[in-house]
């Protein structure tokens, strides 16, 4: 009788740690609680890595100088934009505003790096994409890590 409450006792001790676990490995505030923000969320989070990914191929795609290319990968990342400003940050989620002005900057920095690579500007499509890097890295710095 001892052994089974003192079984019981651990597995909901342990049970309690893991659901406490998985929250704090997920940040200190909350998302919104509706279904709507849920889907939202999952989209951001199947965002973010394909960034990387086109990020890199936009990359290349400039050394190379194909403009053909920075259009295809810079056009990835725009078409997620809209979606980019309905999400919520993971933190600082008071800050809505400044949420969607640096996707507004990614789209604006997204938008000068296609069009210089089509004028054959390539140092300027790296110019302006430096501009993606850094918006990223501002938005992160502010919003996730």
């Amino acid at each position: 009788m001892k052994r089974t409450i003192v079984i019981t006792v651990s597995c909901l001790a342990l049970g309690l740690l893991s659901v406490a676990g998985s929250a704090l490995a997920h940040g200190t505030e909350k998302h919104d609680k509706g279904k709507l923000a849920d889907v939202q969320m999952k989209k951001l989070h199947t965002m973010m890595p394909l960034f990387s990914l086109v990020s890199a191929e936009l990359e290349k795609a400039i050394e190379k100088r194909d403009s053909a290319a920075v259009e295809l990968e810079a056009g990835k990342m725009l078409r997620a934009i809209p979606e980019l400003k309905k999400s919520k940050p993971h933190k600082n989620v008071n800050q809505q505003k400044k949420f969607v002005e640096l996707a507004e900057s990614l789209e604006l920095a997204l938008t000068s790096t296609n069009v210089m690579a089509e004028k054959g500007d390539f140092a300027g499509a790296r110019k302006a994409f430096k501009k993606v890097e850094e918006t990223c890295a501002a938005c992160h710095a502010k919003f996730r890590d």
